[in-house]
C-alpha cells in the first residue's frame, strides 16, 4: 500500500526544516544564474542528499545544467493548502475570501469598495430578506465572523444593507443600492 501524497506545503516545510538543506536552498536562491552541483558540493559536503529533498518538494528545478530556485512552488503550495482547508466559511465570495483566516475576518477593510463587498457577502450569507431580527441575533451572527460585531452592524446600516426600527429593537435585511 502506498502512502498518500504529501501536501505541497508540508513537503516544503519538511525540506527546509533541516539546517543543511536550508543553507543549500539559500545558496541556490542567492545565486543569480543558479548553481551547479559541483559548486554546491564544494561548500556543502551533503549537498546531493539535500538536493534530493529540495527537488522532491518542488523548491528547485534543473534548467540549462544549473539548479535554480522555483518560487512558484510556494504559490502552488499556498493554493493547494487553501483548497484543502479554506480559511473563509463555506459560501463566502471569492472576492472577499482573502479577508478571512481560520474562518474569521481578520481586518475591517479600509477601502470602501472592498468593505461593501464584504458587507454584502455577510448579509447574503447570514440574513434573509423575509425575516425580522433582534439586535442580539444580528450581533451574535456578526460576532461569529469578526471581533467587532457592533462596527459591522453599524457598517451594514450605513451601507443600507440592514434597516432598524426607531427603537433599534428590530432589524430587517434590505437591498442596498449599487456603489
Amino acid at each position: 500500500m502506498t502512502a498518500p501524497p504529501t501536501e505541497p506545503s508540508h513537503a516544503i516545510v519538511k525540506a527546509l526544516a533541516d539546517p543543511e538543506r536550508l543553507r543549500v536552498f539559500a545558496e541556490i536562491v542567492l545565486a543569480d544564474a543558479g548553481a551547479s552541483v559541483t559548486e554546491l558540493r564544494q561548500r556543502h559536503p551533503r549537498a546531493e542528499k539535500a538536493l534530493m529533498r529540495l527537488f522532491e518538494s518542488g523548491l528547485v528545478i534543473r534548467e540549462d545544467g544549473r539548479i535554480r530556485a522555483a518560487p512558484e512552488a510556494f504559490k502552488a503550495a499556498a493554493a493547494a493548502a487553501r483548497a484543502s482547508r479554506p480559511d473563509a466559511p463555506p459560501g463566502t465570495g471569492p472576492e472577499v475570501a482573502h479577508l478571512y483566516s481560520n474562518g474569521r475576518i481578520t481586518v475591517r477593510p479600509v477601502n470602501r469598495r472592498t468593505r461593501v463587498a464584504l458587507l454584502r457577502d455577510l448579509a447574503g450569507r447570514l440574513f434573509a430578506f423575509d425575516r425580522v431580527y433582534t439586535e442580539a441575533e444580528i450581533t451574535e451572527a456578526l460576532a461569529a465572523e469578526f471581533d467587532d460585531p457592533l462596527q459591522l452592524r453599524r457598517d451594514m446600516i450605513d451601507e443600507l444593507l440592514l434597516e432598524r426600527t426607531e427603537g433599534g429593537r428590530e432589524y430587517r435585511r434590505r437591498e442596498a443600492p449599487p456603489i
